[in-house]
Protein backbone atom coordinates (compact mmCIF):
# COMPACT_ATOMS: atom_id res chain seq x y z
CA UNK A 1 0.00 0.00 0.00
CA UNK A 2 2.55 2.44 0.55
CA UNK A 3 4.12 1.44 -2.88
CA UNK A 4 1.33 2.03 -4.47
CA UNK A 5 0.61 5.31 -2.65
CA UNK A 6 3.92 6.64 -3.46
CA UNK A 7 4.33 5.71 -7.10
CA UNK A 8 0.85 5.74 -8.19
CA UNK A 9 -0.19 6.83 -11.45
CA UNK A 10 2.95 4.71 -12.13
CA UNK A 11 2.91 6.75 -15.89
CA UNK A 12 5.38 9.32 -17.10
CA UNK A 13 8.62 7.96 -15.82
CA UNK A 14 11.40 10.15 -16.87
CA UNK A 15 14.81 11.69 -15.79
CA UNK A 16 14.61 14.78 -13.98
CA UNK A 17 15.84 17.69 -15.73
CA UNK A 18 19.93 18.07 -15.88
CA UNK A 19 21.35 20.00 -13.05
CA UNK A 20 18.55 18.62 -10.64
CA UNK A 21 20.26 17.76 -7.41
CA UNK A 22 19.56 14.84 -5.35
CA UNK A 23 16.60 15.06 -3.11
CA UNK A 24 18.58 14.84 -0.37
CA UNK A 25 21.03 17.66 -1.41
CA UNK A 26 18.29 19.65 -2.20
CA UNK A 27 18.09 23.17 -0.98
CA UNK A 28 16.95 23.40 2.50
CA UNK A 29 14.28 24.39 3.79
CA UNK A 30 12.07 22.62 1.19
CA UNK A 31 8.82 23.44 0.43
CA UNK A 32 6.01 21.39 2.76
CA UNK A 33 2.57 21.12 4.19
CA UNK A 34 2.07 20.60 7.74
CA UNK A 35 -0.92 18.25 6.54
CA UNK A 36 2.36 16.18 4.56
CA UNK A 37 4.16 15.74 7.61
CA UNK A 38 0.89 14.04 9.53
CA UNK A 39 -0.08 12.17 6.67
CA UNK A 40 3.68 10.79 5.99
CA UNK A 41 4.02 9.95 10.19
CA UNK A 42 0.92 7.80 10.42
CA UNK A 43 1.32 6.03 6.99
CA UNK A 44 4.64 4.45 8.29
CA UNK A 45 3.96 3.95 11.92
CA UNK A 46 2.18 0.42 10.61
CA UNK A 47 5.05 -0.56 9.04
CA UNK A 48 7.81 -0.05 11.70
CA UNK A 49 5.41 -1.65 14.24
CA UNK A 50 4.96 -4.82 11.96
CA UNK A 51 8.61 -5.04 11.35
CA UNK A 52 9.44 -4.21 14.52
CA UNK A 53 7.52 -7.20 16.23
CA UNK A 54 9.66 -9.84 13.75
CA UNK A 55 11.79 -12.17 15.99
CA UNK A 56 10.95 -13.66 19.32
CA UNK A 57 14.23 -13.61 21.03
CA UNK A 58 15.20 -10.08 19.41
CA UNK A 59 16.97 -7.41 21.78
CA UNK A 60 14.52 -3.84 22.59
CA UNK A 61 17.15 -1.94 21.18
CA UNK A 62 17.62 -4.31 17.56
CA UNK A 63 13.95 -3.85 17.37
CA UNK A 64 13.73 -0.19 17.62
CA UNK A 65 17.33 0.34 14.81
CA UNK A 66 15.17 -2.50 12.66
CA UNK A 67 12.25 -1.28 12.41
CA UNK A 68 13.68 2.45 11.92
CA UNK A 69 16.06 1.32 9.09
CA UNK A 70 13.79 -0.48 7.37
CA UNK A 71 10.97 2.32 7.14
CA UNK A 72 14.30 4.36 6.25
CA UNK A 73 14.90 2.42 3.53
CA UNK A 74 11.77 2.07 2.19
CA UNK A 75 10.83 5.60 1.87
CA UNK A 76 14.39 6.47 0.50
CA UNK A 77 13.91 4.08 -2.11
CA UNK A 78 10.53 5.58 -2.42
CA UNK A 79 11.14 9.46 -2.95
CA UNK A 80 14.28 8.16 -4.80
CA UNK A 81 11.44 6.33 -7.86
CA UNK A 82 9.78 9.58 -7.05
CA UNK A 83 12.40 12.03 -8.66
CA UNK A 84 11.32 10.17 -12.20
CA UNK A 85 7.61 10.75 -11.81
CA UNK A 86 7.20 14.46 -13.19
CA UNK A 87 3.90 14.92 -11.26
CA UNK A 88 5.68 13.69 -6.99
CA UNK A 89 7.57 15.57 -5.50
CA UNK A 90 10.69 13.80 -4.04
CA UNK A 91 11.37 15.49 -0.73
CA UNK A 92 14.04 15.08 2.52
CA UNK A 93 11.46 16.36 4.97
CA UNK A 94 9.46 13.29 3.37
CA UNK A 95 11.68 10.95 3.92
CA UNK A 96 12.33 12.05 8.00
CA UNK A 97 8.51 12.27 8.27
CA UNK A 98 8.28 8.75 7.17
CA UNK A 99 11.27 7.36 9.03
CA UNK A 100 10.00 9.03 12.32
CA UNK A 101 6.53 7.01 11.75
CA UNK A 102 8.50 3.88 11.25
CA UNK A 103 10.31 4.95 14.66
CA UNK A 104 7.10 5.15 16.56
CA UNK A 105 5.67 2.36 15.40
CA UNK A 106 8.81 0.33 16.47
CA UNK A 107 8.83 1.96 19.92
CA UNK A 108 4.98 0.61 20.22
CA UNK A 109 6.51 -2.75 18.95
CA UNK A 110 8.97 -2.70 21.51
CA UNK A 111 6.20 -1.12 24.23
CA UNK A 112 3.91 -4.28 23.36
CA UNK A 113 7.01 -7.00 23.79
CA UNK A 114 8.13 -5.96 26.52
CA UNK A 115 4.48 -6.35 28.68
CA UNK A 116 4.07 -9.89 28.38
CA UNK A 117 1.09 -9.62 29.85
CA UNK A 118 -1.05 -7.36 27.79
CA UNK A 119 0.57 -9.86 24.94
CA UNK A 120 -0.68 -12.75 26.26
CA UNK A 121 -3.74 -11.76 26.82
CA UNK A 122 -4.26 -10.64 22.96
CA UNK A 123 -2.96 -13.92 21.87
CA UNK A 124 -5.64 -15.67 24.35
CA UNK A 125 -8.02 -13.85 23.10
CA UNK A 126 -6.90 -13.96 19.34
CA UNK A 127 -6.58 -17.73 19.30
CA UNK A 128 -10.14 -18.44 21.17
CA UNK A 129 -11.58 -16.11 18.75
CA UNK A 130 -10.15 -16.77 15.15
CA UNK A 131 -8.51 -20.03 13.91
CA UNK A 132 -5.04 -20.11 14.26
CA UNK A 133 -1.69 -20.42 12.83
CA UNK A 134 -0.55 -18.26 9.84
CA UNK A 135 -3.34 -18.82 7.49
CA UNK A 136 -5.14 -16.97 10.48
CA UNK A 137 -3.10 -14.21 10.71
CA UNK A 138 -3.33 -13.77 6.77
CA UNK A 139 -7.08 -13.99 6.64
CA UNK A 140 -7.08 -10.57 9.26
CA UNK A 141 -4.34 -8.96 7.95
CA UNK A 142 -6.60 -9.10 4.70
CA UNK A 143 -10.01 -8.54 6.72
CA UNK A 144 -8.23 -5.30 8.42
CA UNK A 145 -6.53 -3.93 5.02
CA UNK A 146 -10.30 -4.13 3.99
CA UNK A 147 -11.52 -1.84 6.77
CA UNK A 148 -8.90 0.74 6.19
CA UNK A 149 -9.60 1.10 2.49
CA UNK A 150 -13.29 2.28 3.90
CA UNK A 151 -11.77 5.13 5.04
CA UNK A 152 -12.72 6.78 1.74
CA UNK A 153 -15.87 8.50 1.97
CA UNK A 154 -15.84 8.97 -2.36
CA UNK A 155 -16.75 5.40 -2.15
CA UNK A 156 -19.92 3.67 -1.35
CA UNK A 157 -19.88 1.67 1.83
CA UNK A 158 -19.31 -2.12 0.89
CA UNK A 159 -18.54 -1.00 -2.60
CA UNK A 160 -15.51 -0.88 -4.64
CA UNK A 161 -16.09 1.70 -7.06
CA UNK A 162 -16.56 5.69 -6.92
CA UNK A 163 -20.03 7.21 -6.18
CA UNK A 164 -20.86 8.98 -9.77
CA UNK A 165 -23.78 10.56 -8.92
CA UNK A 166 -22.04 14.26 -8.80
CA UNK A 167 -20.47 13.66 -12.90
CA UNK A 168 -23.33 11.14 -14.17
CA UNK A 169 -26.98 11.17 -14.35
CA UNK A 170 -28.27 8.74 -11.70
CA UNK A 171 -31.24 6.76 -13.17
CA UNK A 172 -32.70 3.41 -11.34
CA UNK A 173 -30.29 1.16 -13.26
CA UNK A 174 -27.76 2.50 -12.13
CA UNK A 175 -28.93 2.22 -8.58
CA UNK A 176 -29.75 -1.32 -8.79
CA UNK A 177 -26.33 -1.96 -10.21
CA UNK A 178 -25.26 0.33 -6.54
CA UNK A 179 -27.56 -1.52 -4.67
CA UNK A 180 -26.22 -4.97 -6.01
CA UNK A 181 -22.49 -4.19 -5.48
CA UNK A 182 -23.20 -3.24 -1.77
CA UNK A 183 -25.53 -6.29 -1.25
CA UNK A 184 -22.55 -8.62 -2.85
CA UNK A 185 -20.03 -7.29 -0.63
CA UNK A 186 -22.31 -7.41 2.47
CA UNK A 187 -22.75 -11.18 1.85
CA UNK A 188 -18.95 -11.75 0.73
CA UNK A 189 -17.32 -9.82 3.90
CA UNK A 190 -19.70 -11.71 6.27
CA UNK A 191 -18.90 -14.86 5.05
CA UNK A 192 -15.19 -14.00 4.98
CA UNK A 193 -15.47 -13.08 8.76
CA UNK A 194 -17.72 -16.10 9.48
CA UNK A 195 -14.97 -18.25 8.20
CA UNK A 196 -12.48 -16.36 9.86
CA UNK A 197 -14.49 -17.21 13.51
CA UNK A 198 -14.00 -20.65 15.65
CA UNK A 199 -17.65 -20.69 16.43
CA UNK A 200 -20.38 -19.72 14.34
CA UNK A 201 -22.37 -18.26 17.50
CA UNK A 202 -20.33 -15.75 17.21
CA UNK A 203 -20.86 -14.03 13.89
CA UNK A 204 -23.76 -12.17 15.36
CA UNK A 205 -21.78 -9.86 17.29
CA UNK A 206 -18.76 -9.69 15.30
CA UNK A 207 -20.62 -8.94 11.70
CA UNK A 208 -22.41 -6.13 13.54
CA UNK A 209 -19.05 -4.87 15.08
CA UNK A 210 -17.77 -4.84 11.72
CA UNK A 211 -20.50 -3.50 10.14
CA UNK A 212 -21.07 -0.75 12.84
CA UNK A 213 -16.93 0.02 12.82
CA UNK A 214 -16.69 0.50 9.21
CA UNK A 215 -19.84 2.50 9.19
CA UNK A 216 -18.14 4.79 11.55
CA UNK A 217 -14.86 4.95 10.13
CA UNK A 218 -16.64 6.54 6.69
CA UNK A 219 -19.05 8.66 8.77
CA UNK A 220 -16.50 10.21 10.46
CA UNK A 221 -14.25 10.58 7.43
CA UNK A 222 -17.39 11.89 5.76
CA UNK A 223 -17.59 14.64 8.18
CA UNK A 224 -14.10 15.72 7.83
CA UNK A 225 -13.58 15.71 3.89
CA UNK A 226 -16.80 16.06 2.38
CA UNK A 227 -18.10 19.17 1.61
CA UNK A 228 -21.19 20.67 3.81
CA UNK A 229 -23.51 21.12 0.21
CA UNK A 230 -23.43 17.45 -0.59
CA UNK A 231 -22.87 16.06 3.00
CA UNK A 232 -26.56 15.71 2.91
CA UNK A 233 -26.56 13.29 0.10
CA UNK A 234 -23.81 11.27 0.69
CA UNK A 235 -25.52 7.90 1.70
CA UNK A 236 -27.27 6.74 -1.58
CA UNK A 237 -30.50 4.51 -1.54
CA UNK A 238 -29.37 2.51 -4.26
CA UNK A 239 -26.37 1.61 -0.57
CA UNK A 240 -28.71 1.38 2.36
CA UNK A 241 -30.65 -0.72 0.32
CA UNK A 242 -28.00 -3.19 -1.09
CA UNK A 243 -26.49 -3.38 2.73
CA UNK A 244 -30.11 -4.10 4.18
CA UNK A 245 -31.02 -7.04 1.38
CA UNK A 246 -27.29 -8.48 2.12
CA UNK A 247 -27.37 -8.40 5.48
CA UNK A 248 -30.79 -10.52 5.12
CA UNK A 249 -29.60 -12.90 2.59
CA UNK A 250 -26.28 -12.85 5.34
CA UNK A 251 -28.69 -14.53 8.11
CA UNK A 252 -29.38 -17.64 5.42
CA UNK A 253 -25.98 -18.16 3.98
CA UNK A 254 -24.35 -18.40 7.27
CA UNK A 255 -26.60 -21.58 8.06
CA UNK A 256 -24.49 -23.32 5.25
CA UNK A 257 -22.08 -25.83 5.77
CA UNK A 258 -18.37 -24.59 5.83
CA UNK A 259 -17.32 -25.98 2.32
CA UNK A 260 -20.50 -24.44 0.45
CA UNK A 261 -20.37 -21.00 2.52
CA UNK A 262 -16.80 -20.40 1.73
CA UNK A 263 -17.64 -20.90 -2.05
CA UNK A 264 -20.70 -18.96 -1.89
CA UNK A 265 -18.10 -15.98 0.00
CA UNK A 266 -15.71 -16.23 -3.23
CA UNK A 267 -18.77 -15.96 -5.20
CA UNK A 268 -20.08 -12.55 -3.52
CA UNK A 269 -16.81 -11.01 -3.52
CA UNK A 270 -16.65 -11.41 -7.16
CA UNK A 271 -19.56 -10.61 -8.28
CA UNK A 272 -19.08 -7.27 -6.73
CA UNK A 273 -16.81 -6.46 -9.12
CA UNK A 274 -18.41 -7.68 -11.39
CA UNK A 275 -22.04 -6.12 -11.30
CA UNK A 276 -20.34 -2.61 -11.82
CA UNK A 277 -19.05 -3.73 -15.06
CA UNK A 278 -22.46 -3.73 -16.57
CA UNK A 279 -22.03 0.05 -16.35
CA UNK A 280 -18.76 0.81 -17.82
CA UNK A 281 -19.52 4.98 -16.94
CA UNK A 282 -20.04 3.96 -13.40
CA UNK A 283 -17.07 1.77 -13.14
CA UNK A 284 -14.86 4.23 -14.39
CA UNK A 285 -16.25 7.31 -12.63
CA UNK A 286 -13.56 9.29 -10.62
CA UNK A 287 -14.24 10.84 -7.35
CA UNK A 288 -13.93 14.48 -8.22
CA UNK A 289 -12.07 16.23 -5.76
CA UNK A 290 -14.78 19.06 -5.48
CA UNK A 291 -16.58 16.24 -3.46
CA UNK A 292 -13.95 16.78 -0.78
CA UNK A 293 -13.51 19.94 1.67
CA UNK A 294 -9.95 19.50 1.57
CA UNK A 295 -8.00 21.17 -0.99
CA UNK A 296 -5.36 19.10 -1.11
CA UNK A 297 -3.33 17.55 -3.70
CA UNK A 298 -2.86 14.33 -1.63
CA UNK A 299 -6.32 13.21 -2.16
CA UNK A 300 -5.77 12.15 -5.69
CA UNK A 301 -3.40 9.52 -3.89
CA UNK A 302 -5.53 8.55 -1.34
CA UNK A 303 -8.35 7.99 -3.78
CA UNK A 304 -6.37 5.88 -6.22
CA UNK A 305 -4.66 3.79 -3.14
CA UNK A 306 -8.31 2.93 -1.56
CA UNK A 307 -9.92 2.60 -5.07
CA UNK A 308 -7.18 0.33 -6.18
CA UNK A 309 -7.36 -1.68 -2.65
CA UNK A 310 -10.79 -2.77 -3.14
CA UNK A 311 -10.30 -3.48 -6.51
CA UNK A 312 -8.04 -6.02 -5.78
CA UNK A 313 -9.19 -6.97 -2.41
CA UNK A 314 -11.82 -9.25 -3.61
CA UNK A 315 -9.61 -11.21 -5.29
CA UNK A 316 -6.99 -11.99 -3.28
CA UNK A 317 -9.90 -12.53 -0.90
CA UNK A 318 -11.01 -15.38 -3.38
CA UNK A 319 -7.70 -16.73 -3.54
CA UNK A 320 -7.14 -17.05 0.20
CA UNK A 321 -10.17 -18.83 0.24
CA UNK A 322 -9.67 -21.59 -1.88
CA UNK A 323 -5.91 -21.99 -0.45
CA UNK A 324 -7.92 -22.43 2.94
CA UNK A 325 -10.77 -24.86 1.58
CA UNK A 326 -7.78 -27.18 0.82
CA UNK A 327 -6.30 -27.55 4.06
CA UNK A 328 -7.07 -31.22 5.27
CA UNK A 329 -10.29 -31.74 7.57
CA UNK A 330 -11.95 -28.41 6.26
CA UNK A 331 -15.49 -28.73 6.13
CA UNK A 332 -15.40 -31.43 8.79
CA UNK A 333 -13.91 -30.44 11.84
CA UNK A 334 -13.34 -26.67 13.84
CA UNK A 335 -10.16 -25.64 11.66
CA UNK A 336 -6.52 -25.67 13.84
CA UNK A 337 -4.16 -24.46 10.95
Amino acid sequence: MIVYASLEPFSGWMAPPPGTPFFLFAPWPPRFARADIVINIVAYIPFGFFVGLVGRERAPVARLVIGTLAGGLLSFAMESAQMLLPFRDASTIDFLTNSAGAALGAIAAVALNLTPTLRGRIREWRERVFIGGRSGDLGLGLLFVWVLAQVNPGIPLFAATFDPSLELTRDVAGTLLQAAESAFNVVGIGLFLATLLRERRQLGGAALLLIGGALMLKGCAALLLIRQSVLENWLKPGVSAGVAIGAVALLFAIRLPRPARTTACAIALLSSLVAPLLAPDMWQARAPLALFDWPYGQLLNFNGLTHGVLVVWPVLASVYLLWLAGQPGWGHTEPRV
